[in-house]
């Protein structure tokens, strides 16, 4: 109910679990584009006066936030190799704990 912006237990109880998914995609986005804009205002911060040995800590903001990389982890288009470097660690993880 928080998230979704929906008050009515009757439309509640209505949502499908596609629909749900939807909406909860599209709550990740909007927050996704909040959080672009508070980075794009600290960029401009940053750029504004933070160097180091005289240069700019972020040389492009893509590297001090990257939209397109976070957008594809919501919308579940992470690279293939990130995902599989991710269930590695975890298989590490867990062959660790059971030792």
């Amino acid at each position: 109910m928080r998230y979704l912006n929906i008050e009515d237990l009757n439309e509640i109880d209505r949502l499908t679990i596609p629909e749900y998914e939807l909406r909860i995609k599209a709550y990740q986005l909007k927050i996704l584009d909040q959080q672009y804009n508070i980075h794009l205002q600290a960029w401009a911060t940053v750029m504004a006066g933070q160097t180091k040995k005289g240069r700019p800590v972020y040389r492009t903001f893509e590297k001090f936030f990257n939209y397109q990389k976070a957008e594809e982890k919501i919308l579940g288009k992470e690279h293939s190799l990130s995902k599989n470097h991710e269930k590695e660690q975890l298989q590490n993880w867990i062959a660790n704990f059971n030792s």
